[in-house]
């Protein structure tokens, strides 16, 4: 598979499994006052970036998660954003978004699959889930065997990410994306079924 397609399916992954959230979802960001939107949880410079491509967006864009909250205006965020413009404009920022986890991706997984399935991981960060797998790669794990990917991030994931206390919805997020991978007719792209 391409990088395009690998992205592509990234993406809709993303998006069909909603581990990272719903088109509408809006969430105050842990790291500071300000929002985390989309099926990908945008921040900062990048939910900006999506918000000035739906029209409408640049309303929104640049202000604090308090100040949409106190200005009663979450409502009309959420619709925007879940609008057909606004899923558009997020489907479009995933696939792009997701060009990039294929690049790191590259240079530690080589199985279509595998790349699909360690993809919709990335928005958590790129680089400790490129680090992850490289990591248990020189530890003589099999990270190209899909079944065995995913047990190494349903059980270890959340500890190596520093996130223990989220360990049960990181256990949650591997088991809905291991089902979605393992059921993915990828046979135009010449990638035989799954067999587990």
């Amino acid at each position: 598979m391409t990088k395009e397609e690998l992205a592509w399916e990234i993406a809709r992954g993303l998006i069909e499994t909603g581990v990272e959230g719903g088109y509408d979802s809006i969430s105050c960001s842990t790291a500071g006052d300000y929002p985390s939107i989309g099926c990908s949880q945008w921040e900062g410079g990048r939910a900006n970036d999506l918000l000035e491509r739906i029209p409408g967006g640049g309303h929104f864009a640049y202000r604090t998660y308090s100040d949409l909250y106190l200005s009663g205006e979450m409502g009309a965020l959420s619709a925007l954003i879940d609008s057909p413009e606004g899923q558009a404009a997020q489907l479009q920022k995933l696939a792009e978004d997701s060009e990039d986890y294929v690049e790191e991706l590259f240079h530690v997984l080589d199985d279509a699959r595998c790349i699909i399935y360690a993809g919709v991981w990335c928005p958590t960060s790129t680089s400790v889930v490129c680090r992850f797998i490289g990591n248990r790669a020189e530890w003589g794990y099999d990270v190209d065997d899909l079944a065995e990917l995913y047990e190494l991030f349903r059980d270890g994931y959340a500890r190596a990410a520093g996130c223990e206390e989220y360990w049960q919805g990181y256990r949650n997020r591997a088991i809905r994306t291991y089902e979605y991978v393992t059921a993915l007719d990828l046979s135009r792209y010449g990638v035989p079924a799954f067999e587990g």
